[in-house]
């Protein structure tokens, strides 16, 4: 993994809603989509979790070239 920050690499970067533990010594945190209470818990240290926004990269879904029977498919 690259530490220096491209252009490209920021503008594939996006904000997505979070909630993450409260607990000082702890850093877990969770994608909201994947809640299902209404206020969690923290899974690894049973604190309250806070509702919070990160910045994560964009997930590039790579194309898959396929053979079907032996012939290249476009």
């Amino acid at each position: 993994m690259s530490l220096i920050t491209t252009e490209a690499q920021a503008e594939a970067a996006k904000e997505v809603p979070i909630w993450k533990c409260t607990a000082a010594d702890c850093n877990a945190w969770i994608k909201d989509e994947y809640v299902t209470e209404a206020s969690p818990s923290c899974p690894l240290c049973n604190s309250a979790m806070e509702r919070d926004l990160r910045e994560i990269p964009a997930v590039v879904k790579k194309f898959r070239k396929t053979f079907i029977m032996g012939k290249r498919r476009f």
